[in-house]
């Protein structure tokens, strides 16, 4: 398990990083061609959220390989813990869907497409989705 559990680190790290780069391409293009997009409404400014988001994501990527190598961090075959972070599966499904979420927003901010009804929603967006995690959190935990 302890191997499995170090890949699955490495491979989130991996995926974090490729997307960091995404971002980070898609920062340089805009940069190179922020007077050559109408279709774009705050093109002027539009690079520097997808180079924050960019950053962000190799950082994360980064922190994620450093808890790979952290060998104190991995849990072994025998160990019970393992059967409640099994568990905890829905715990990541939150953090991804809050991440990307939140990315969009962010994004959408700095790109000019936000106005303020938009803005409003995804934050109720985010505020609904981390209630019903934080209610059903409670429910599981106190069936346990």
């Amino acid at each position: 398990m302890k191997a499995s559990m170090e890949s699955r680190y490495k491979t989130a790290a991996v995926l974090w990083a490729i997307a960091g780069i995404f971002f980070l391409a898609g920062a340089a293009a805009m940069f190179i061609m922020r007077d050559d997009m109408p279709q774009i409404p705050r093109a002027d400014i539009a690079y520097i959220g997808f180079l924050v988001v960019g950053v962000l994501f190799v950082a994360i990527a980064i922190a994620t390989q450093v808890i790979s190598k952290d060998k104190a961090a991995m849990i072994q075959d025998s160990d019970e813990r393992a059967k409640i972070i099994s568990g905890k599966a829905g715990s990541l499904a939150f953090t991804i869907q809050t991440v990307l979420m939140s990315t969009a927003l962010f994004l959408l901010c700095f790109m000019g497409y936000a106005s303020a009804a938009v803005m409003l929603t995804l934050m109720c967006t985010i505020g609904a989705s981390a209630l019903v995690y934080f209610i059903t959190t409670l429910w599981y935990e106190r069936k346990m």
